[in-house]
């Protein structure tokens, strides 16, 4: 597996220079497989994801504030009524999906009924989704503390294992199974839209630290942690002074464009 990211940012996007270095496009990452293609979130990052026509193509959201799904419309591929893709998310029915992207696709907020012109889109439910990639990869969800609720997902085949968790408030209480469900993986991504310092200050927003990322994974074993979501107001010159100082040489912060093999 290769996982590529294409939106790093949270909340919302970070034209200009200054976010050059790092990116300002927000969330959206993509896993490619020789027998699959997913791509996790559909923030702007999603407007330069290249869908492939060789094998099924899965979008799966983690969940449907506006930094995870603002980049749907403007991927050129996803016009193309040739290509079949598979929309999905373990947090709703397949139903409550299209409704979703249905409302926030459609007048007052969206020229036209997006939806309704994507004839070529499949709905599913999770379970239906991770059936058809299930010989290559398994794929199981993870619920995450956020308000309004996210899910976490993890990918686990003999080449390796992945876990993708954003957005979510690490705490007390979702510590013993996102520990358990992250394990020896290969690669995290892991929710550091602030300091420890900041974070203070902000309890039930629904974001983790730099430094939970840290200690979650020595506490995991896991190979690598990428720190991601990050904060619309760290530009690059405060992004590579927090790098600076990162004492752990399997934890980074996450750039538009690295790619993990796995």
């Amino acid at each position: 597996m290769e996982v590529k990211f294409l939106g790093v940012r949270g909340s919302t996007a970070t034209p200009g220079n200054e976010f050059s270095k790092f990116g300002g496009n927000t969330s959206c990452t993509e896993v490619n497989h020789k027998e699959f293609q997913v791509i996790l979130d559909a923030g702007t990052g999603f407007k330069d994801v290249q869908l492939r026509k060789d094998v099924p193509v899965i979008v799966l959201f983690s969940h449907f504030h506006f930094d995870h799904i603002q980049g749907l419309p403007f991927c050129r591929d996803l016009l193309s009524p040739d290509t079949p893709i598979y929309f999905s998310s373990a947090l709703v029915s397949k139903d409550e999906l299209r409704d979703i992207l249905g409302s926030c696709f459609s007048p007052h907020y969206f020229p036209i009924e997006l939806v309704e012109n994507l004839t070529h889109i499949k709905y599913l439910e999770f379970s239906e989704a991770a059936k058809i990639i299930n010989s290559s990869c398994e794929i199981t969800s993870i619920q995450l503390r956020h308000p309004g609720g996210a899910s976490g997902y993890k990918f686990e085949n003999n080449s390796g294992k992945f876990c993708y968790l954003l957005d979510h408030e690490y705490d007390d209480e979702t510590a013993s199974e996102l520990l358990s469900s992250s394990k020896d993986s290969d690669l995290i991504i892991w929710d550091g839209m602030f300091t420890s310092d900041e974070l203070s200050m902000r309890k039930g927003w629904g974001h983790s630290s730099i430094e939970q990322g840290n200690d979650f994974l020595d506490n995991t074993g896991a190979q690598k942690l990428g720190i991601c979501h990050h904060s619309p107001y760290r530009d690059d010159k405060a992004m590579m002074i927090l790098e600076r100082d990162i004492n752990n040489k399997r934890l980074f912060l996450a750039r538009e464009g690295q790619i993990i093999k796995i």
